[in-house]
């Protein structure tokens, strides 16, 4: 006889629209990290370079607002980029505890190299799904970041 699936309640991750972005989520980034490696990057740089490439001269403590990660990680992973000679901080005149994040040359040089990567894991992930599909799983998922960012009552 097989063994009895434990029920947790009311809510099995099969069913729970957290979990599940969760989990595909990491998968995803599982797929992604591999074409950032080759070019020594990480996830969470990755973030925040799509932040950069859409908009250069935010303060550090808004592109962590942007990519949701703390100030720490966030320090870190431009520490970590300005070394490599992708960004550049610009400590603001009227504030000088604040940075603001420029790209380099080489940051701006990179995006047409790795958005076709996202594209690439957005094309695995669609596979034998149909456009239509699509563009509904994209509405109610832009439905559901909206319910919770005006639950936490973030300014998208």
């Amino acid at each position: 006889m097989p063994p009895k699936k434990k029920s947790n309640g009311s809510l099995p991750p099969s069913e729970s629209v957290g979990f599940l972005i969760r989990d595909t989520m990491l998968h995803m980034q599982i797929v992604l990290r591999a074409h950032l490696q080759e070019h020594n990057l990480s996830t969470a740089q990755w973030y925040q370079l799509r932040v950069l490439w859409e908009e250069e001269g935010i303060s550090q403590r808004e592109l962590s607002q942007r990519v949701c990660t703390t100030e720490p990680t966030t320090q870190s992973a431009l520490l970590r980029m300005e070394k490599q000679g992708i960004i550049k901080r610009v400590r603001n005149k009227s504030d000088r505890r604040a940075n603001h994040i420029y790209l380099t040359k080489k940051g701006r040089a990179l995006e047409p190299k790795l958005i076709p990567y996202a594209m690439s894991v957005n094309k695995v992930a669609a596979k034998g799904i149909t456009k239509k599909e699509i563009k509904e799983f994209t509405k109610v998922i832009n439905k559901i970041r909206a319910n919770v960012i005006e639950e936490i009552g973030v300014d998208d």
